[in-house]
């Protein structure tokens, strides 16, 4: 099971990996395609707009994952590709510096966030899409591990 202290420890290696990873990258590397899917794919400025959003909101989704009932699912009729595509271009017009200081900012308010979380409802079970769990246990899934996914898929070699 998931802790708090667990989940706190992921988000800031998400900070963390996500600027040592960014630091080296000049304004052509940013522009490297990084994911591929049937809409096209992400660049890797793309990449860390998801990311960056996805820590944005995951406070205001936590709680609902907590208010689930039994046998229900928090993603439900969720179209998770429109729902990237909008916050993908939400901050694509953000300059890389920008995007990299509301990347921290979110992740450093998402800690302050879980570190406030009542206990029970980091406890509590609940289910999003496929992923079923304590809410810290989802959440570690949906943010911790996802957002590390992307930072190292998008990583690689700076200038490769």
């Amino acid at each position: 099971m998931t802790t708090r202290e667990d989940l706190i420890d992921g988000l800031k290696m998400i900070v963390r990996e996500g600027q040592r990873i960014t630091s080296t990258f000049t304004p052509e590397d940013w522009k490297k395609q990084v994911h591929e899917d049937e809409g096209g794919g992400w660049n890797r400025k793309q990449v860390y707009c998801h990311v960056t959003a996805i820590g944005e909101i995951a406070p205001s989704m936590a709680p609902n994952l907590a208010s689930v009932p039994a046998g229900g699912d928090a993603g439900a009729g969720l179209d998770l590709d429109a729902m990237n595509a909008q916050l993908v271009a939400a901050k694509e017009a953000m300059s890389e510096s920008e995007l990299m200081d509301a990347f921290t900012a979110a992740y450093e308010k998402l800690i302050e966030f879980i570190k406030e979380m009542p206990a029970e409802q980091l406890e509590a079970q609940t289910t999003f899409m496929a992923i079923s769990g304590s809410v810290a246990d989802v959440v570690d899934s949906l943010i911790v591990l996802h957002g590390l996914a992307h930072i190292y898929s998008a990583g690689g070699s700076a200038t490769g």
